[in-house]
């Protein structure tokens, strides 16, 4: 528990960790619902939010992964050359995101366009009120976007999420690390390892196919912005992790619009015209394929 490195083999961790949430969860209750123009964009439409990948359009693809990890770094035994370790693990086939977005101002405008993701039903496959299901949403990707004037397309690739960082950064090798323990240099190191494992982005799905919405949601980056210097920072996983030294790259309160409670009772009730949404499907293939180096 007290090392970030291992506290999720830790089945204590969860609890704190669920008790804590529900410790944040009962402040936000306090806090009023956001109002329709905190949360509008006059002049600002989304139309349409969706996924394409190799399983087709609105479906996702999960299955095993085989990587090879070298583990020489915590012994202490004569060094005879690398040990490697293989660990079986969760990926995703890659995917991009499709946004269609309306801009009627007359000029060119900045966006900041922020994906979620969550289940639609509970486990007795009822339909989930927005209360439940905003607590069970899952920040995908927080990013800026040029919106030219009209109707456009804005393409993301999932590779480019602000919320997870590189499986090399996931797995990289400790004998990279430099510095003394302690040092700047070192803790530098650790921060830049700061994120969610990008393989892990994705719930696991289910053989048949496990339907969840995708939220998208675009505000205007002008409000947004934190005026900063971040050259020579790690931009990594700065969804969660924020800017090391800096100020967290956003105005907005972290998992805005659902970090507060609504007034509205579903989610459809609860979109403005800079909302929209979309039900995906993600499909798990019980299968095992080796981890490849991607470019």
């Amino acid at each position: 528990m007290g090392d970030s490195a291992t506290a999720m083999r830790d089945p204590v961790f969860y609890r704190w960790h669920s008790h804590i949430d529900n410790l944040f969860q009962l402040y936000k209750s306090k806090l009023p619902p956001y109002t329709k123009n905190e949360l509008e964009w006059s002049g600002v439409s989304v139309h349409s939010v969706g996924v394409e990948s190799a399983a087709g359009a609105s479906a996702l693809r999960t299955q095993w992964e085989r990587s090879a990890l070298r583990l020489d770094r915590g012994l202490d035994f004569a060094k005879l050359g690398s040990v490697l370790g293989t660990v079986t693990h969760l990926t995703h086939h890659d995917f991009v995101y499709a946004i269609t977005v309306e801009n009627t101002r007359v000029h060119e405008v900045t966006g900041t366009v922020r994906l979620f993701m969550a289940p639609n039903r509970n486990d007795k496959g009822d339909w989930l009120n927005l209360e439940e299901q905003r607590r069970l949403m899952i920040e995908l990707d927080k990013f800026t976007h040029p919106i030219p004037v009209g109707r456009s397309t804005i393409s993301r690739r999932s590779l480019d999420s602000s919320v997870t960082i590189p499986y090399d950064r996931t797995f990289r090798s400790q004998n990279e690390r430099s510095g003394d323990p302690g040092s700047a240099e070192a803790a530098e190191f650790d921060f830049c390892g700061c994120g969610w494992p990008h393989h892990l982005l994705i719930p696991k799905g289910t053989a048949s196919g496990f339907t969840m919405t995708l939220f998208c949601m675009i505000t205007n980056w002008e409000e947004d912005r934190v005026d900063q210097d971040t050259v020579g920072v790690c931009s990594d996983g700065v969804a969660y992790c924020g800017l090391r030294d800096r100020k967290y790259p956003d105005r907005r309160a972290m998992g805005f619009p659902f970090d507060r409670r609504a007034s509205a009772s579903v989610l459809q009730e609860f979109l403005t015209l800079n909302m929209a949404t979309s039900d995906i499907i993600i499909r798990f293939k019980d299968e095992i394929r080796d981890h490849q180096k991607k470019d």
